[in-house]
């Protein structure tokens, strides 16, 4: 076994019994929704009406009405407006809803995107100065701008308003703007404080066409853009972002806009079925590429034209940054291992802090992801260059990484980010300050057990209970996502049916059987349990996994992806 198995809750039928018949789920989905607290019938409708018409009313985000009639005023008086935003996928996506969108609507409309080596991450005083050179008179911040108390001020000596469009942790201070929307401010009673920036972006949009009397339907056309968006920044697909990813997949799949339409094609998923694992596996790293390893703009150039042909030029480019930024990222990580064999005490140390010269900052987040997932524990990486350290975090549901940095402000040039990702900047001779401190305080929340890692299970599952209603009810919890995972079943006493094969990169396929059913079995980078299964015959298996559908030469099967394995030789 890989996972310490989690096991759900025991539930009395009478406490969904009123879901299960109003709903006709089957008893073990309505169980899962209870234990995701979807417990009420009145939950259960919610989550399951997924209409763009459920969405809120824009102006209960406070300063709504502010930003949105400067923005008319902007228009109407024929202003240049700038764009600005961040080079992620949230960051350019939301740039590309408000810049065609505002170009749309007949805006002098402009965007800017900061190179990561240039002017770094956020608001700065080089890119207000772009703004000034474009002789623009508001300034809109996407995905961005929460902590750019100084910048604003700058913008505002040179005749420049700004209104900030953010979805991360405010500071103490919040800058003096126009209009700050941001559903996590501490006065926010907006009913859902997990937007991404581009679902702040899409509310714009939104009051835009309420206040100008526009078609409803006017928005609704980058709810694609916004559900890329979402996907890729990990947050909670619950709520407003359950109905944007649901729809934004819909639109995508039934008639993609032609610079996607050439990134599905260039990335071999055009004529496929796309979920959220394949944007957040293989749209938003091509997406991504581009503002690690040279400049974002191109990737909302792409977001945004209206030519086939354009959009294959751009995702070809796409595709090359893309495979570069793999390359790099290999050798990164492979670096971060060694230091943790050769200088890491893992007994010891619940925060990894690697650092080292001149790493690529471009992959430095995604290494520290693939660090904090094998050794299940945050995890910060700094790369050293020209005396300044600049360092991205990621982090595990246990330790909130952003609150953590904020008791260590004084170590940091600055920092900025959420519970689960964050980013800094620091001198070098502070860095063994930070991992000190930043393990002390871990020390509080992060017991040394729980470094073992966890897989919760949602339900005990017999093969026998797949038939079409339950496999329609498990399909119509999708979107899967952070807030509402596909949900882990765990089989016990099966059997591997037939061969047992390892295929690909150390992969494990087989097929298991109970009772009399027997289904398709891959386990990704599992091929260790291939040995042991085989020379343990007559042992019992147990096996963690989800269920998906398989699509092969025009056949659609049911196949269990596995999560962990226990071979168990002397009975259950």
């Amino acid at each position: 076994m890989l996972y310490q198995w989690v096991l759900p809750p025991e539930i009395q039928y009478d406490k969904i019994d009123a879901i299960v018949k109003r709903f006709n789920l089957p008893p073990i989905i309505a169980k899962i929704l209870y234990n995701r607290k979807i417990d009420t019938p009145q939950k259960v409708e919610k989550f399951f009406d997924l209409d763009l018409d459920n969405l809120y009313d824009p102006f209960l985000m406070p300063n709504m009405d502010k930003a949105i009639d400067r923005i008319i005023k902007a228009l109407r008086d024929g202003e240049n407006i700038l764009i600005y935003g961040d080079y992620d996928v949230d960051g350019v996506t939301s740039v590309s809803i408000l810049y065609d969108g505002l170009f749309y609507l007949g805006g002098k409309v402009t965007f800017f995107i900061p190179s990561r080596f240039r002017e770094g991450y956020g608001v700065s005083k080089e890119g207000i100065r772009v703004a000034i050179q474009k002789k623009a008179s508001l300034i809109i911040t996407v995905d961005c701008g929460i902590t750019a108390v100084e910048e604003v001020e700058y913008a505002k000596s040179k005749g420049i308003d700004v209104i900030i469009c953010d979805h991360h942790e405010p500071g103490e201070i919040i800058p003096d703007a126009v209009a700050v929307l941001n559903p996590k401010m501490p006065d926010s009673t907006y009913p859902f404080n997990e937007l991404a920036g581009c679902g702040v972006a899409y509310k714009v949009l939104q009051g835009l066409t309420q206040k100008l009397g526009l078609d409803p339907a006017f928005p609704k056309q980058y709810i694609d853009l916004v559900a890329i968006g979402t996907a890729a920044d990990i947050v909670q697909l619950l709520d407003e972002n359950r109905i944007f990813m649901y729809n934004g997949l819909k639109m995508i799949n039934e008639k993609p806009r032609p610079g996607l339409m050439a990134l599905l094609e260039s990335s071999g998923l055009l004529g496929r079925q796309l979920t959220v694992n394949a944007i957040v596996f293989v749209l938003a790293p091509r997406l991504n590429a581009v503002g690690r390893i040279s400049n974002a703009k191109k990737a909302v150039h792409l977001l945004t034209t209206k030519s086939f042909q354009q959009g294959r030029n751009i995702a070809r480019i796409l595709e090359h940054e893309n495979r570069a930024r793999k390359d790099i990222d290999e050798i990164t990580y492979e670096e971060a291992l060694a230091l943790i064999d050769n200088e890491i005490d893992l007994d010891s140390k619940r925060v990894l802090v690697l650092a080292k010269e001149n790493w690529h900052t471009g992959v430095i987040g995604i290494v520290a992801s693939r660090i904090m997932e094998k050794f299940n524990r945050p995890t910060v990486l700094i790369s050293i260059q020209n005396g300044v350290g600049k360092g991205s975090a990621r982090s595990t549901s246990n330790f909130d990484i952003y609150e953590g940095f904020k008791k260590l402000s004084d170590l940091f040039i600055n920092f900025g980010g959420h519970k689960f990702a964050a980013g800094l900047t620091i001198k070098p001779e502070n860095i063994p300050i930070l991992d000190e401190k930043i393990n002390e305080l871990s020390e509080i929340d992060i017991r040394m057990e729980e470094l073992i890692p966890k897989l919760k299970i949602d339900a005990e599952l017999m093969f026998d209970q797949l038939d079409a209603q339950f496999l329609s009810a498990l399909k119509s919890l999708a979107p899967f996502g952070p807030g509402n995972m596909r949900p882990v079943f765990v089989s016990y006493d099966i059997k591997p049916f037939g061969t047992i094969d390892i295929v690909g990169n150390n992969h494990l396929k087989t097929k298991f059987k109970q009772k009399e059913v027997v289904l398709d079995a891959i386990g990704y980078n599992l091929g260790h349990f291939a040995d042991e299964m085989k020379s343990n015959k007559n042992a019992r298996i147990n096996c963690a996994y989800v269920l998906e559908e398989n699509r092969w030469n025009g056949k659609t099967t049911i196949q269990m992806r596995i999560k962990d394995i226990e071979v168990v030789r002397n009975g259950r």
